[in-house]
């Protein structure tokens, strides 16, 4: 067997097919992901730090009030101002019992 046969089985080989991963189609979950020997491939480790950051994104970037009121607004909408008892967004992060309570 010639060397460039020899690292296309191992290439083939690499990583295990998992019969979980048609699962996927039905959730949004990280079930069935492949293995690379003990490892989870390069492209699910990868997928799974883009959309951890994207999250991250998503919690900590403010929200523009004043856009959404103007949009509102302008499409004849009626709205309140209410605020809850988290007074801030790091107060909510770390106690969203009272993100959920309006504020007195």
């Amino acid at each position: 067997m010639k060397d460039s046969e020899t690292r296309q089985v191992v290439r083939e080989d690499a990583v295990t097919d998992n019969t979980w991963r048609r699962l996927g189609k039905f959730t949004d979950a990280r079930i069935g992901l492949g293995r690379a020997g003990p490892s989870q491939t390069t492209k699910d480790v990868l997928a799974f730090q883009l959309a951890h950051a994207r999250a991250q994104d998503a919690v900590k970037t403010p929200v523009s009030w004043q856009v959404i009121e103007t949009q509102l607004q302008d499409s004849g909408m009626p709205f309140l101002h209410l605020h809850s008892q988290a007074h801030d967004r790091a107060c909510y992060l770390q106690r969203p019992d009272l993100g959920r309570r309006l504020s007195d």
